[in-house]
């Protein structure tokens, strides 16, 4: 069958745009109902029709269920048989639950895979303009699973013209129908036939009472709960319980949100054997959860659903909504942070994956680190290549050696040629490897070779320093000195500390002139004063030379 699509009865010629003539509105547009020529926003959802060639649609599958996708106004019967698969409330409510109005019947029978009719989340009218032999709008026969047709607290659902059928529905409550004739507006359309009170809801503990919780306790990745005994009339109908729980960012889930007959289902059940003691409460240990999260719990007596063909009182609990306790955040993300003078650095960050508890600030802390020792030892005065040394223009500071481009004689007619250029995300991402390599090797270095703190590569600033100012002035200098003989010296800065609130950025300032400095960035939340802030990130950045800074003051002299 073919599905025809229509923004409005009236889609004849073009339409006035921004400008523009176009045939038809863009998205998120529709058609302004005075003045057809004009698009105006859309409230919501755009409204799509969609016509069936021969009148019903039939919903035996996900496939089929994929052809009304995006459509809110059918015109046409709809007729669901879903009887296996897998996923399948989620994977119909994703193709229909934009539906909202019906101009046939629906006609729902041997959908034993579906547990509740809410996947129809948006319908909202069934005109009933085609109806079934009987006057029937609304049909419901034989689902073996059905327990729900929607939640009638946060439904309006209009039945415009027809009646109502149920029968051999065994998990359907009458109470659930009846609702359905308050809500619908069709009570007293329907004969005592129409609803059959003998073969819906047999298998179902219909007459439920209210278990209440009387504790709970939480933890940061745990839930003790505990709730009143439940003493039916016979106590041997009672058989256990069943704990149902799932994360729940808000508070409007239902206890049959994702469910279907075939296993699929959204919430964690735990099953709660009654205590041996008949004066305890029963509970549970809820473990392996979520720090700072809510989670939505509701409990459920499982009984005996029918002794000597009578229905009995089964139970269950509202939902309740409870967190976990916050616990210590995750580390920053993308630390990142470059110069923009020679006593600034700014630095750049993106907010922890798991900030367990409300994200409140970040500490960040720097220390500044000594030079690297193979600056002292290098002759500058050789005409060998010269390192050079570069400020933080990205993540870090990055050295490089200085080296004349090579050429390739590829001989014959064509002469010498060179390589070709590299792209610049290459050059990027070789800058990247590049500083990766050489922090991870300084960081090598400076952690792994901690035991032998006579031999700190990077400690060598104050040494070098020192040698200088023991020797005598003298223009002949060695090409290297030998500073592995002298005794070496650990140096050790102090740390300085900053809280940055509401943001994920700052300038650090008053730093010296081209000079390396280690950045730690911590995640703090709600409850750092008690558990404390998170793990630090950190990264390694070079502030930019200073004008003048290298300047010998006063004559130099030498002999």
């Amino acid at each position: 069958a073919n599905i025809l699509n229509a923004e409005s009865s009236d889609t004849e010629g073009f339409v006035i745009h921004d400008g523009e003539c176009m045939q038809e509105c863009p998205s998120g547009f529709i058609r302004n109902g005075t003045q057809s020529m004009y698009c105006i926003p859309c409230e919501g959802p755009c409204p799509k029709v969609c016509e069936e060639e021969k009148k019903t649609k039939t919903i035996d599958s996900v496939t089929s269920a994929q052809m009304l996708q995006g459509c809110t106004i059918f015109k046409g019967n709809l007729l669901i048989n879903i009887r296996r698969g897998n996923n399948i409330a989620s994977e119909l409510e994703n193709f229909m639950g934009l539906i909202e109005v019906v101009t046939g019947y629906v006609k729902i029978r041997h959908s034993h895979a579906l547990v509740s009719l809410s996947f129809l989340k948006n319908l909202r009218l069934i005109l009933g303009e085609e109806q079934l032999e009987g006057n029937y709008s609304f049909y419901v026969l034989d689902n073996q699973n059905l327990q729900q047709l929607w939640d009638w607290d946060h439904r309006n659902l209009t039945i415009k013209a027809g009646k109502m059928y149920f029968a051999f529905n065994p998990k359907l409550c009458v109470s659930e129908i009846y609702r359905m004739e308050e809500v619908t507006g069709t009570k007293g359309r329907q004969s005592k036939g129409d609803i059959n009170t003998r073969n819906n809801g047999e298998r179902a503990s219909c007459e439920s009472d209210v278990l209440h919780f009387t504790s709970t306790n939480t933890w940061k990745n745990r839930i003790i709960i505990t709730w009143h005994r439940y003493r039916p009339p016979d106590y041997r109908d009672l058989i256990s319980f069943t704990v149902y729980y799932k994360e729940a960012p808000f508070k409007n889930v239902t206890e049959y949100d994702g469910q279907d007959a075939c296993g699929s289902n959204s919430w964690n059940m735990v099953d709660v054997d009654l205590p041996s003691n008949k004066d305890l409460e029963p509970g549970i240990l809820l473990h392996g959860l979520k720090p700072w999260t809510q989670y939505a719990v509701y409990v459920k007596a499982v009984t005996l659903t029918m002794v000597e063909n009578d229905h009995i009182r089964g139970a269950k609990s509202e939902i309740l909504y409870i967190r976990t306790n916050a616990s210590v955040p995750s580390i920053p993300l993308d630390v990142l942070s470059a110069s923009n003078s020679s006593s600034q650095l700014i630095v750049k960050w993106n907010p922890p994956s798991l900030p367990n508890g409300n994200l409140s600030y970040y500490i960040v802390r720097w220390q500044r680190q000594p030079q690297d020792g193979y600056l002292y030892r290098h002759n500058y005065c050789s005409k060998d290549k010269i390192p050079i040394r570069k400020y933080a223009d990205g993540t870090i500071d990055m050295e490089e050696v200085t080296e004349n481009p090579k050429t390739e004689v590829c001989g014959g007619e064509r002469g010498p040629c060179c390589a070709c250029p590299k792209t610049e995300a290459e050059k990027q991402a070789e800058k990247e490897e590049a500083e990766y390599r050489k922090v991870f090797e300084n960081f090598l270095h400076n952690s792994i070779f901690v035991p032998r703190p006579e031999r700190k590569r990077r400690d060598l600033a104050q040494i070098a320093n020192t040698t200088m100012s023991s020797r005598t002035r003298n223009s002949t200098l060695p090409d290297t000195y030998n500073v592995t003989e002298l005794e070496e010296q650990e140096t050790e800065y102090p740390f300085f500390e900053a809280r940055v609130d509401n943001k994920e950025r700052t300038v650090i300032s008053n730093l010296r002139p081209f000079t390396l400095y280690r950045i730690d960035i911590h995640s703090c939340n709600h409850e750092a004063e008690k558990l404390g802030c998170s793990a630090s990130n950190f990264v390694f950045a070079r502030t930019m030379p200073a004008e003048g800074a290298d300047d010998i003051p006063g004559p130099v002299t030498w002999e």
